[in-house]
């Protein structure tokens, strides 16, 4: 660790950042660049994802820890590995794009509710080479692979943009983007909706759902909600980070949680 480097930085002009994802800080970004590398090399050595390896040695509170020690699967999908520095590069590599689109579509297959929150692109549950209700699957599934249907699922989506609930009521409305697809029109100008490529497969599926909110304002509430129902009583639930038990929930998430282990990976997959 240099040191020096860490005190200029510390001195310096500027606004102190606390971030939990990325691969910029120093040291830890550049330790988490190295870690991904050696979490590669284990997962080929295993022959299993990535994710596995990693929560093996990460905190049982965060999502990884607490798959792995629950026999869960966690798995990144393809479109977001790009945007990750070397860790989506070491994920990607760890097993082949087939295996991963396996493994990805044997989880939707399973689920009678998928949420999609805080990803950009979801071509991969729309539009997967696996899924057969939108096509795409249809010739996969002929050629003997495993596929499955989003057909009788609910699908919700929690996004920003007012453009998909706009999408999906006009397709509720008049079948419209069906209709455009099914014609081979630009779904753009006959919608007059700026079309974002996940939007047509998830406007026509009869099971999706839009929430038009923040994640952050969200998922408490939903997480409430959803407990209250099943009488749970949650020890720990977030709140948006712009209130201050928000942001003292950040403090304690920077204090309590920890790094991943590097050690007990190894313990754990070394063979």
């Amino acid at each position: 660790v240099d040191r020096g480097l860490m005190q200029k930085v510390l001195v310096s002009e500027g606004a102190t950042i606390i971030k939990a994802a990325g691969n910029l800080a120093y040291p830890l970004g550049l330790r988490t660049e190295k870690l991904a590398r050696q979490i590669e090399t284990l997962a080929k050595a295993n022959g299993l994802p990535f994710e596995t390896i990693a929560g093996a040695g990460a905190d049982p509170l965060t999502m990884l820890g607490a798959g792995y020690r629950n026999n869960v699967p966690v798995l990144v999908s393809i479109p977001q590995l790009v945007g990750g520095g070397a860790v989506g590069l070491a994920l990607a590599d760890s097993i082949s794009i087939t295996e991963r689109s396996t493994k990805i579509a044997r989880m939707l297959g399973s689920a009678s509710m998928i949420i999609e929150s805080a990803v950009a692109l979801t071509q991969e549950i729309h539009d997967g080479p696996f899924e057969r209700y939108t096509g795409h699957g249809i010739w996969a599934d002929w050629e003997g692979y495993y596929t499955y249907s989003l057909a009788g699922k609910t699908l919700v989506r929690i996004d920003l943009d007012h453009n998909l609930e706009l999408a999906w009521q006009k397709q509720r409305e008049s079948n419209i983007v069906q209709e455009a697809i099914a014609k081979g029109l630009p779904k753009t100008k006959l919608t007059g909706v700026p079309f974002r490529m996940e939007m047509s497969g998830f406007s026509r599926l009869p099971g999706s759902i839009p929430i038009i909110a923040d994640i952050g304002t969200i998922w408490p509430i939903l997480a409430w909600q959803v407990s209250q129902r099943l009488e749970l009583k949650l020890d720990y639930i977030s709140y948006p980070q712009s209130t201050v038990e928000g942001q003292l929930m950040r403090d304690w998430i920077v204090k309590e949680v920890k790094f991943a282990d590097r050690e007990k990976m190894f313990a754990a997959f070394r063979k």
